[in-house]
């Protein structure tokens, strides 16, 4: 009997690549284009692989799973803007 590496057993390949336009819909608003900047580790046991992902109409970048996302299909000017997120707290 051969005995498997663990990361062997739990290596799955991501399914997008850096550089990668994706379709992702924030909560509360319209499906938009977005740019995969970085494939996130692994995680012990789970269950979809984390991208970090950034719009250029955003100033921040947001952690996603994949089974958010989707290839992009259509170009980057046929999305709706996105609306700005409101944020709680004492910034304005």
């Amino acid at each position: 009997m051969r005995l498997t590496n663990k990361k062997e057993v739990h290596n799955m390949a991501h399914k997008f690549s850096v550089g990668q336009a994706v379709e992702y819909k924030p909560i509360g608003a319209q499906v938009g284009y977005f740019k995969v900047v970085r494939l996130m580790p692994e995680e012990f046991q789970a269950i979809d692989r984390k991208y970090r992902i950034k719009s250029v109409q955003e100033g921040f970048e947001r952690n996603v799973l994949e089974c958010d996302l989707s290839p992009s299909i259509i170009q980057e000017e046929q999305y709706a803007p996105l609306r700005s997120l409101r944020r709680s707290g004492g910034h304005h």
